[in-house]
C-alpha cells in the first residue's frame, strides 16, 4: 500500500532492529503493554486510591492514559523503526472524507441503532421513540465520548496497524486479524465495576462486526484517521441512542445476545458490502 513509511537500513540498537523487521508485533506489544499496565493498577489498587469519585482525579487519569496505548504503541514503534512520527494520515481529500463518513455513519447507524433497536424490542419500527433523536441530551456526548477511545485508539488501530496488515493479508484477514486484538486489549477494563454490559465473547462479536465496518470506510476514505475517529466516536454513542429510542417498549429476554448477533452479521454484510464497492470504484 502505497504511502506507508519504510523502515531506515541504518544500524541501531536491537529494539529498534526489532521494530524494523516486526512493526505490526512491536505495535501490539507495546499498545498491551503500555495499557495494561495502568489498567492493571487500578486493578490492583484499593478503590480509596483509585476509585473515580468526583474529588479523585487518579482514578480517571490512570483509565485515559492507558486508552492511550495504541497511539503512544504507534507513535514508538514508528520512531524506532522509520524515525517517524507520521503513524496515520490525517487528510485525503474532501472526496474521500465525505464517502468514508457517509458509508460509515449510515451503516453504522442502521446496524448500532436503527435496525438493532428494531430487533431487541416486541414492537414495530412505528412505535419507536423517533423524536428522541432531534434532542442533543440523547447522544450524550461529552470528553469521553472522544478521549475514551476514538482520538486515543483510532490512531493505532486503523491508522497504524490497519494498512499495514492489508498490505499484507488484504482487508478481509486484516480485519479478522484486527478486530479479536483490539477486543482483547481491553480485556482489564471487564474487571471494572459497570464497564459494559456485555461478556466478553459477546464484545468480540461485536467488534467483529464494527471492525468490518470501520476497515470498509478506512478504505473509501483512503485511511484517513478523522473518518475512524468520527465512526467509532459514534459508536460510543449508540446505546443512548438504541436506549432512547427504546424506551418503555417490551424488550426481548436475551436482548443483548440478540443484539450481539444482529451487530456482527449485519456489521459484516455491510462492511463486505463497503469493500466491494471501493474495489468497483478503483478498478
Amino acid at each position: 500500500m502505497a504511502g506507508l513509511a519504510q523502515p531506515l537500513l541504518t544500524k541501531h540498537t536491537a529494539i529498534a532492529r526489532f521494530a524494523q523487521n516486526h512493526p505490526l508485533i512491536s505495535f501490539f506489544g507495546l499498545a498491551y503493554l503500555w495499557s495494561w499496565t495502568f489498567w492493571g493498577i487500578m486493578i490492583l489498587t484499593p478503590e480509596g486510591l483509585l476509585g473515580a469519585s468526583a474529588d479523585n482525579l487518579l482514578g480517571p487519569i490512570f483509565f485515559f492514559a492507558g486508552a492511550f496505548g495504541p497511539t503512544v504503541a504507534a507513535l514508538t514503534t514508528s520512531w524506532l523503526a522509520y524515525r517517524s512520527l507520521r503513524v496515520c494520515r490525517i487528510w485525503t481529500g474532501w472526496r474521500n472524507l465525505v464517502m468514508g463518513l457517509g458509508f460509515g455513519l449510515a451503516a453504522f447507524f442502521l446496524t448500532t441503532v436503527a435496525l438493532s433497536s428494531r430487533m431487541v424490542v416486541h414492537a414495530p419500527f412505528p412505535a419507536m421513540h423517533w423524536s428522541a433523536l432531534l434532542h442533543w441530551s440523547t447522544y450524550g456526548i461529552n470528553y469521553s465520548t472522544w478521549l475514551g477511545g476514538p482520538v486515543s485508539e483510532e490512531p493505532g488501530w486503523r491508522g497504524f496497524a490497519l494498512p499495514r496488515l492489508q498490505q499484507r493479508y488484504g482487508p478481509v484477514r486484516a480485519t479478522l486479524i484486527l478486530a479479536p486484538l483490539w477486543a482483547g486489549w481491553h480485556l482489564p477494563l471487564f474487571l471494572l465495576p459497570d464497564w459494559i454490559s456485555a461478556n466478553p465473547w459477546q464484545f468480540l462479536l461485536i467488534l467483529i462486526g464494527i471492525s468490518f465496518l470501520l476497515t470498509a470506510a478506512a478504505n473509501l476514505s483512503k485511511f484517513n484517521a478523522l473518518v475512524a475517529i468520527v465512526l467509532h466516536a459514534f459508536f460510543n454513542t449508540s446505546s443512548a441512542m438504541s436506549n432512547a429510542l427504546t424506551q418503555s417498549l417490551p424488550r426481548l429476554a436475551h436482548e443483548m445476545m440478540v443484539y450481539t448477533l444482529f451487530v456482527l452479521v449485519c456489521g459484516t454484510a455491510l462492511g463486505l458490502t463497503g469493500l466491494a464497492w471501493h474495489r468497483r470504484r478503483n478498478r
